[in-house]
């Protein structure tokens, strides 16, 4: 259900001049450095995981026993109560001097710590410089699993990140071109705030489109707040150009606005008088 819109006047609240409206939303700007970071997460874990996993879908049933090779140092650990995360160590004596690798399996399952003293090195039979263990060609379909499924979330999350950003992208020329408008100031509810780094804060509001509900967020310094119009903070004020759009979200100190120190005293009076002072949002 649409939230109800809230009639105020507050017609004289803003100079009758154009004003120059300067979002200090960065919402994009940050959304993209999480894509980057999620994309580099996918990278990582493909290039941590998927070369073991390759090789041991290469060795297939085509394995012997490696007897020159032993296993050095083995261990498992769970996380999240069923997912497993194995390291071994194998050392290859056919030189002079041991030549070591590690290898790693992430998998679903129940915790084979037990059975490392058992596990066994194993080489290709045609093609004698992969080696695997017993862990690994037991696990693959396991381990082809659980990277297919974190491969699968991480690709989700970078979907919804993008989604945010174009989004972002979108409310920001709304703001934008609230430059020189007649301004309608309108009452907003405000659905969640997020605290994002480095000392950001992420506003989500809902407002009445045409009698939808819609959904709308900017992202401020974490000491800016919005102009409450409640003390419950569950509401606030907001601006729109006067065929409609989204609106803006303002911050306490009105610093998206081009207001002299008279212009902004007399639109805190305005708000006071509407909706009383209110301790966390517009000044005394």
């Amino acid at each position: 259900m649409a939230p109800h819109p809230i009639t105020i006047d507050l017609s004289d609240a803003l100079p009758s001049r154009p004003v120059a409206v300067t979002p200090r939303t960065i919402a994009p700007l940050s959304a993209l450095g999480i894509f980057g970071l999620l994309f580099a997460v996918l990278g990582g874990l493909v290039w941590w995981l998927g070369p073991d996993l390759a090789r041991d879908w290469r060795i297939g049933s085509d394995a012997n026993a490696a007897g020159d090779v032993r296993v050095e140092a083995a261990r498992c650990r769970s996380r999240l109560v069923v997912l497993n995360l194995c390291d071994v160590t194998l050392a290859d004596e056919r030189g002079a001097e041991p030549a070591r690798r590690t290898l790693w399996y992430a998998f679903i399952g129940t915790n084979p710590s037990n059975g490392l003293a058992a596990m066994q090195p194993l080489r290709s039979r045609s093609d004698p410089a992969l080696v695997t263990t017993t862990l690994g060609g037991e696990k693959r379909s396991a381990r082809t699993v659980t990277l297919a499924v974190a491969v699968a979330l991480i690709a989700a999350c970078i979907v919804a990140v993008a989604r945010v950003m174009q989004q972002g992208l979108r409310n920001q020329r709304a703001f934008r071109a609230l430059s020189g408008q007649r301004l309608i100031p309108v009452v907003v509810d405000i659905e969640r705030n997020n605290l994002l780094p480095p000392r950001r804060r992420l506003w989500v509001y809902l407002y009445d489109d045409g009698g939808r509900q819609a959904r709308a967020f900017i992202e401020l310094p974490s000491k800016d707040r919005p102009l409450f119009t409640d003390p419950s903070e569950k509401r606030a004020l907001a601006l729109r150009a006067e065929r409609g759009g989204v609106p803006l979200l303002l911050d306490a100190r009105l610093g998206c606005l081009d207001l002299t120190a008279p212009e902004k005293e007399a639109f805190y009076a305005a708000c006071r008088a509407a909706f009383g002072p209110q301790d966390g949002g517009t000044p005394a």
